[in-house]
């Protein structure tokens, strides 16, 4: 652990160094303005990226997510949570909700979950949609994808316990608790239900969530 920290810093050392050394230059040098990004975007992600809370949660995104942990992914998602978003009330109470059904699973207590789950959000949909660009499957505020909820409610049934069922009551058949029939519905009949029902996309987020990041 001390010795990361130390190379770190004798690579924040060294950028800065160069930084300053280009900016001398910069403006007289062809070329010389595209060195000075490169240099100050990998200033950008040791200095911001490596170690804040952003950062970590960036990465976390960009790996376990939404699977893909490029530099460019994390550096967006990095971005996204620096910036002014604005979460609706709808999002709000899906996720008080959300932290209130998996408090303490998987290690993840309802604060963190919340925090967590708030900033997914705002990487995935920047709270404007609930509709995956380009046509994709993936519905909510979070971007669920119908294939993995089914997957989730299948594989991982002991999540979608009491407090599941309870709030989400309204799906309940006979004896067949709310779970139990979500998991028998078709891909197609989930991507509704995650696109209508803000409370449901936030469940099967968070249900991803505390499977896949690390406490």
């Amino acid at each position: 652990m001390i010795l990361n920290v130390i190379a770190r810093m004798a690579v924040v050392a060294l950028a800065l160094i160069a930084i300053v050394l280009v900016a001398n230059t910069r403006n007289n040098m062809p070329g010389i303005s595209d060195l000075w990004g490169s240099i100050t975007d990998k200033v950008s992600g040791v200095l911001g990226i490596s170690g804040s809370k952003e950062g970590n949660l960036a990465e976390q995104w960009a790996k376990n997510y939404h699977g893909e942990a490029s530099d460019k992914k994390k550096k967006r998602a990095f971005e996204v949570l620096q910036s002014d978003y604005t979460i609706p009330s709808e999002a709000v109470e899906s996720i008080n909700k959300s932290a209130y059904i998996f408090d303490g699973d998987m290690g993840f207590g309802a604060e963190t979950i919340s925090e967590t789950l708030r900033g997914i959000g705002a990487i995935e949909s920047n709270y404007t949609t609930k509709k995956q660009k380009g046509g994709g499957p993936a519905r909510s505020y979070w971007q669920v994808e119908p294939a993995t909820a089914k997957s989730l409610l299948n594989n991982s049934s002991a999540l979608f316990g009491p407090k599941f069922n309870e709030t989400f009551a309204q799906y309940a058949e006979g004896d067949e608790t709310a779970s139990e029939v979500l998991a028998n519905k078709s891909t197609k009949d989930l991507q509704t239900l995650i696109e209508s029902d803000s409370d449901l996309g936030a469940a099967f987020a968070t249900a991803k969530m505390i499977t896949t990041f690390e406490t």
